[in-house]
């Protein structure tokens, strides 16, 4: 029967026919999984599909912000980014060749979210070529490495504005879409930002005292602000705030504020105007005359506040006690500490990945108040510069005299108190019965009118000084004219860029960073030193006290040509060395563990590293297998 079977299958078989090996057949198989990976991969890329992307990183780090999708969803004029890059050079650093692959997919995701509204222009400026020269045109500057030029930068133009980004510095990494996102905003916006400004300081410079008299100079932060914005000078009384005119209002010590002007303010926010407002429970550079009034009076009240404002969003503010901390009070030399003047550190900066603080260093707040969150708010409240909670509230002219002894009489409310705060959302009016001011003819109060809620978020950003932004406080005069002495002209340039770049920025803050340290291993390496640490200074302390003896023994055995050791001090001289020597040999043993132990930990992470791929396949392989089983028995 058997041999029947055979003689059937060689019948079958066709005596021509080839039969393949099997290394052929494994090495075809290879080469076909191999083509159908890559083409396939090629055709994923040329669609849509190749360009979505999960991202599974803590604090998406590396999905673009919601703000920067707004604007380029609503560009309407084609924006050019000229990106220069030395790609060839090997003078070129490694960590910025590795940052040029993100730059490269950043740019990518920029494109393909714009919808053709940005073109992306790649150029690598070797010397004396065209390129080199766009790159010199467009404010792109050469970095000098080993005495080659090399770029690395970004050109932003939309018709005849242009900006730049003139290195990208792998160490900004964390800033790098902010700064691209408000280039495009910033060149997209073709007239220059207006600002209305109210206050009651001199920002604008002072008339003439009298006739032939020099008038008083503008403050150099009104300058700056002049260069980079239309300002709109309104006085303490407009007859109308339009934030369709009037996109940002600033408001510097806005004392003896009428109910009727913060009325106006409250309907300003509701229509959508941005509100920054520099407040101050004793501001040193109120005048205390009217210069226009010549003797006569006229001087501004030392307190600023917006009374009916701020209970209606939830904050507090003293407007008569300024804060003395003691923990940021100034040193002014001889012994005279003020506490009132705040030298603010980066330990006041509450949020590190905060735009408008990102690498603050120092502030400088004489006579600051501070804003308390009181309750329930309607908007969200953040506070990014506060003080700490050493902190006594004194009067004004109080503090303006140094007063060593203050925390010896009055004891720190234990409270931090908000020095720069931001509010955002949909603000709700603080005068629900409409303009206080506002009456009919024969005397009655007139019908309700006005908004009673926003219907677009806002923002507001409250700063509990004025005087911050005088000169002295904050500018330094040189040979090259002034210069800033800290980071106080920053903090108001950095708001109001915020809010007047493009409404998507404000509230930005800069991305997480990429780059994560191994926290936990030096936390265990830590360890490991902490517990050697005893030990090895027990050794040296003893290691110490053998070779002292033996020095002391030394110098017995020196001193008088009569002295002999006896056998006894001679043992102890060989017992000490022999001490000594093996303390020495502990000693690089402890040493010798410490690396050791450092090594088979790195090791077991990489193993761990290595496996956990694997690891993964392997157990979700056995999932399946294991349910489809049990899916094949119950059929």
């Amino acid at each position: 029967m058997a041999k029947s079977n055979k003689e059937s299958t060689v019948s079958h078989r066709s005596p021509k026919a080839k039969v393949t090996h099997p290394f052929v057949r494994t090495v075809l198989g290879i080469v076909a999984i191999v083509c159908i990976l890559v083409f396939s991969n090629w055709l994923v890329r040329a669609t849509s599909l190749g360009n979505k992307t999960i991202d599974l990183t803590e604090n998406q780090r590396h999905t673009l912000t919601p703000g920067t999708k707004a604007i380029l969803s609503e560009l309407e004029t084609p924006v050019i980014i000229r990106y220069y890059a030395t790609r060839k050079s090997e003078a070129m650093p490694r960590r910025v060749k590795n940052y040029m692959r993100k730059v490269d997919n950043l740019l990518a995701r920029y494109k393909q979210l714009a919808d053709g509204k940005i073109r992306i222009e790649n150029l690598d400026p070797e010397p004396d070529t065209d390129a080199e020269d766009s790159a010199n045109l467009d404010g792109i500057s050469g970095q000098r490495v080993e005495d080659e030029n090399v770029y690395f930068g970004l050109s932003i133009s939309c018709l005849d504005q242009q900006t730049s980004i003139p290195f990208l510095d792998p160490a900004n990494d964390t800033m790098l879409e902010y700064m691209l996102s408000s280039a495009i905003a910033n060149v997209t916006t073709f007239k220059k930002p207006t600002i209305g400004l109210m206050t009651t300081l001199p920002l604008a410079g002072t008339p003439a005292v009298q006739p032939g008299a020099q008038p008083g100079q503008p403050w150099i932060i009104y300058q700056l602000l002049q260069q980079r914005y239309e300002i709109q000078n309104l006085g303490m009384s407009p007859e109308q705030l339009d934030p369709e005119q009037t996109p940002v209002l600033l408001l510097v010590h806005p004392a003896g504020l009428s109910s009727h002007t913060e009325y106006l303010i409250d309907q300003y926010l509701l229509k959508g105007g941005v509100l920054v407002a520099c407040l101050d429970s004793f501001a040193l550079t109120a005048p205390a005359q009217d210069p226009r009034m010549r003797g006569m009076g006229g001087g501004v009240n030392k307190s600023s506040t917006l009374p009916k404002l701020l209970e209606r969003w939830g904050l507090g503010m003293d407007a008569y006690s300024v804060l003395a901390d003691g923990k940021y009070a100034t040193d002014f030399g001889n012994n005279q500490r003020m506490h009132a003047h705040l030298s603010l550190s980066t330990e006041a900066i509450v949020s590190d990945d905060e735009i408008i603080t990102k690498g603050f260093e120092n502030l400088y707040f004489p006579l600051a108040g501070g804003f308390t969150v009181k309750g329930d708010s309607d908007v969200s409240i953040e506070t990014l510069i506060s003080s700490s909670d050493q902190v006594v509230l004194i009067a004004g002219q109080e503090a303006t005299q140094a007063d060593s002894g203050i925390f010896a009489r009055q004891q720190p409310t234990g409270e931090s108190y908000g020095l720069v705060m931001r509010l955002n959302g949909k603000f709700k009016t603080a005068f629900p019965k409409g303009d206080p001011d506002a009456e009919t003819e024969d005397g009655e109060e007139a019908p309700v009118s006005g908004l009673q809620e926003a219907t677009e978020p806002s923002s507001v950003y409250l700063i509990s000084d004025a005087d911050f932004l005088f000169d002295r406080a904050c500018f330094q005069q040189s040979q090259q004219g002034y210069v800033a002495v800290n980071n106080n002209a920053a903090l108001l340039q950095n708001i109001l860029d915020q809010c007047t770049g493009s409404k998507h920025l404000i509230g930005s803050r800069s991305r997480a960073s990429t780059t994560r340290p191994f926290t936990i291993i030096k936390e265990m390496e830590t360890d490991f030193e902490k517990d050697l640490h005893e030990d090895v200074d027990r050794a040296r302390t003893r290691m110490n006290e053998i070779v002292q003896e033996l020095q002391n023994l030394q110098m017995q055995k020196t001193q008088g040509t009569a002295l002999v050791l006896t056998d006894e001090q001679e043992a102890k001289i060989r017992e000490l060395q022999a001490q000594q020597m093996k303390l020495r040999r502990d000693l690089r043993e402890k040493e010798k563990s410490l690396r050791d132990r450092k090594d088979k930990l790195y090791a077991k992470i990489t193993w761990m590293t290595v496996a956990s791929t694997p690891l993964f396949v392997a157990i979700s392989g056995l999932a399946v297998w294991f349910f489809r089983r049990r899916a094949t028995r119950a059929a």
